[in-house]
């Protein structure tokens, strides 16, 4: 069985993919790295490299610079990265947040406007959408206990492709 450790930029991605993806990761452990060392991540991701049945899956948010850009950007900045094990979520984390909840979770939540396509949804538009941003910790709860990844599917583009390499993937 492979180990698989999950790079996540901060607290808000950790609760995502453990909820979402979680039972799908068997074996696995979720790493915040925003707030640590690139040298710290570099050597991290060597370590995983040379560690038999071990692998990993890195993630950054594309934040408005485009895809590829952003790939560059991270790539440059730790040494160890492959760019086969990286995934760019378009636009931040919320989008795929907001990607899997329905119109009518939508209402229940008293979120307001909603909008199917949400690939260049930010994390403001989607604190635009709270009745109270005080709420924004209760509400990304509420919606993970609603989640769908059928609808996230159909409502961002990122989220799709990282699906679809999940269900096809044989290391998850």
């Amino acid at each position: 069985m492979c180990m698989l450790f999950i790079f996540v930029e901060g607290p808000d991605d950790r609760n995502y993919f453990e909820a979402v993806f979680g039972k799908q990761f068997k074996d696995h452990k979720i790493i915040e790295y925003s707030r640590e060392k690139k040298e710290k991540i570099s050597e991290y991701l060597r370590s995983i490299n040379s560690m038999p049945n071990s692998d990993y899956l890195f993630f950054g948010d594309e934040d408005g610079k485009g895809i590829e850009n952003r790939k560059e950007a991270l790539l440059g900045l730790y040494r160890n990265l492959s760019c086969e094990k990286l995934y760019i979520v378009q636009y931040e984390i919320e989008s795929w947040y907001y990607a899997g909840t329905s119109r009518d979770d939508c209402c229940r939540l008293k979120l307001k406007s909603y909008q199917e396509d949400t690939s260049t949804l930010t994390k403001e538009q989607f604190q635009s959408k709270l009745s109270r941003p005080s709420d924004r910790k209760y509400i990304m709860s509420q919606i993970l206990m609603c989640y769908s990844k059928e609808l996230a599917q159909r409502r961002n583009n990122s989220f799709c492709c990282f699906n679809t390499y999940v269900k096809e993937s044989a290391a998850v």
